[in-house]
């Protein structure tokens, strides 16, 4: 069908602008004749009722085709109508454009934030969707702050406790009599006042009362097969044949020491004092000289008897006594 336009028909009785699908005229109700309000006779359009002796008739008039112009709308086809007989469409409105790209856009933003990680990096986003503003909050990730501590090592040091079997200085107390350190005289059967075969039990304690605690104790093998005790004050050693109160004081050794008491014999013997002074105190005795496991000694005898016995320096004149022990280690058997 070409492209036509034509002014709407109109009714042939009463003059209605109509289109042409309508079989009545909704305004006189008289059927539908084609006619175009161009083509319509002027007396159609103010129709005059007919008189008593004459029937008005109508004349016929054939529509002629109107020539289309381009740009109308051609029939649809289903009705068989020519475009002019379709009602004029209404116009679009143009809103719907706006709101689609205002959806895009929304939608756009959305799946940024979501899988582009927008909201880091943006602050403030505006989104324009139909004459409206929407104002995404800024995004904020707080991240909490970690704080590593380093503990300080630890060096946890154990007391290291060494068990003996025998009883160490600070078990002894202080008991007796002190005896003046110049009354300690070295004898052969003794210290003193203190005999040997004396208790234990009484011997320390008094000790430790005229010289003070003992610096330490050890067990030394001098008395074979016992097992020999001893406690030290600086130089001087008391040795026991145990460490029980019953064990017996058998011995003692003195040597030279920064804290040793100041002993002498019974005769005025020190030690530090040269050979000429061994031999001219003991002028009487039997003074003897030896050398036993590499090392000098000087021997005091009585008759066969060994009285003191200690290492010199030298066995010449000039030598120096440097120690002075007692006769034998261990008690008569």
């Amino acid at each position: 069908m070409s492209t036509t336009s034509s002014p709407l028909p109109i009714c042939i009785h009463c003059g209605t602008p109509r289109p042409a699908d309508e079989t009545l005229c909704h305004e006189c109700g008289k059927p539908w004749i084609d006619v175009t309000m161009d083509e319509m006779p002027p007396a159609a359009v103010t129709p005059q009722p007919p008189g008593p002796t004459e029937t008005m008739e109508a004349p016929v008039v054939a529509a002629a085709p109107a020539v289309r112009e381009h740009g109308s709308l051609d029939d649809t086809g289903e009705f068989d109508f020519d475009d002019w007989t379709l009602p004029p469409e209404p116009k679009r409105s143009r809103a719907w454009i706006l709101v689609v790209a205002a959806v895009l856009i929304a939608a756009t933003v959305v799946w940024g934030f979501v899988f582009l990680g927008w909201g880091s990096a943006a602050s403030t986003t505006t989104v324009a969707a139909a004459s409206s503003t929407t104002t995404l909050p800024e995004t904020t990730t707080t991240v909490p702050e970690t704080t590593t501590t380093t503990e300080p090592a630890t060096t946890t040091t154990a007391a290291t406790t060494t068990t003996v079997p025998y009883r160490l200085p600070g078990a002894f107390t202080a008991s007796g009599d002190v005896v003046p350190v110049e009354d300690l005289t070295l004898k052969a059967a003794g210290v003193g006042p203190i005999a040997f075969g004396s208790p234990l039990g009484e011997v320390v304690p008094l000790l430790t009362a005229s010289l003070g605690q003992a610096d330490a104790a050890a067990v030394e093998g001098l008395c074979p097969p016992q097992e020999s005790y001893a406690l030290s004050w600086g130089g001087f050693m008391a040795i026991f044949d145990g460490w029980e109160d019953d064990s017996q004081f058998v011995s003692y050794r003195f040597a030279e020491s920064d804290s040793a008491p100041t002993l002498a014999t019974l005769s005025g013997l020190e030690v530090g004092d040269t050979v000429a002074d061994l031999t001219s105190t003991y002028s009487q005795y039997t003074i003897a000289f030896e050398v036993v496991d590499g090392i000098e000694i000087f021997r005091l005898v009585d008759g066969g008897d060994l009285l003191l016995w200690g290492p010199v320096s030298s066995s010449d004149s000039t030598g120096v006594v440097e120690g002075i022990n007692s006769p034998t280690p261990c008690p008569e058997p």
